[in-house]
C-alpha cells in the first residue's frame, strides 16, 4: 500500500540514484521484487526530475550506459505526468553541444498518454530539432512546455504541433531559415 505513495515523485540526482532505480524496476520486471505479486512500483510513478550531473564520470560512469539506464528507468513508467530535465552543468566544451538521444525521447513516448508537463531546464542536453518537433507531434495531451529555446522556419512555431498547449515558456525563439 505505502509503494503507490513512495513512488510517486522521483528524483534522479546521482548515477547511483539511476543505477538503483533501473535495478529496482528490472527485479520487478523479472518478477523478484521486494513485494512479490504486485506491480512494479513504476506504475505508480506520476512525477519525473532529473537532475543528474551527467559530466560527472564518478556520478555517472560514461554517458552512453548512463542515457541506456535512463531510457530503460522512463520505459517503465508508463503514467507519468510530469518530466523534467535540469541537467545543472554543461556535458561538452560548449553548451548547446550534447543533444539528447534519441534513446530517452523514445521512451518518452511510453508516457505519451499522460504527459502534461514537460521541462527542459537548460540549454544542454536538449533534442536536435526535428527529434523535437516529431516527439510534440506524439504528445496529445501536453499542456505545458518549458525549455531554454526552439528552432523552426521563418521563427513561426506551427501551431498544429503545439495545439494541445496552454503554456509555452521559451527563453529564445531561434529563425532557422531553410528549416522545413
Amino acid at each position: 500500500m505505502a509503494m503507490r505513495y513512495l513512488y510517486r515523485i522521483v528524483l534522479i540526482r546521482t548515477g547511483l540514484d539511476l543505477l538503483a532505480l533501473d535495478r529496482t524496476f528490472r527485479n520487478y520486471a523479472a518478477g523478484n521484487g521486494s513485494c512479490v505479486g504486485t506491480r512494479s512500483p513504476g506504475q505508480w510513478t506520476r512525477r519525473l526530475d532529473i537532475t543528474l550531473d551527467l559530466s560527472d564520470e564518478s556520478e555517472c560512469e560514461e554517458l552512453d550506459r548512463c542515457v541506456i539506464r535512463l531510457a530503460d528507468v522512463i520505459k517503465s513508467l508508463p503514467k507519468l505526468e510530469i518530466v523534467s530535465f535540469a541537467i545543472p552543468d554543461p556535458l561538452g566544451p560548449e553548451p548547446d553541444s550534447v543533444v539528447m538521444p534519441f534513446r530517452v525521447l523514445d521512451a518518452l513516448r511510453c508516457s505519451a498518454n499522460s504527459l502534461r508537463i514537460l521541462d527542459w531546464s537548460g540549454d544542454d542536453f536538449f533534442p536536435q530539432v526535428h527529434q523535437l518537433e516529431e516527439l510534440l507531434r506524439d504528445l496529445p495531451y501536453l499542456r505545458v512546455l518549458r525549455c531554454y529555446q526552439l528552432v523552426w522556419a521563418n521563427g513561426v512555431i506551427p501551431s498544429n504541433i503545439l495545439s494541445s498547449l496552454t503554456t509555452l515558456a521559451v527563453e529564445e525563439l531561434v529563425e532557422r531559415v531553410g528549416h522545413p
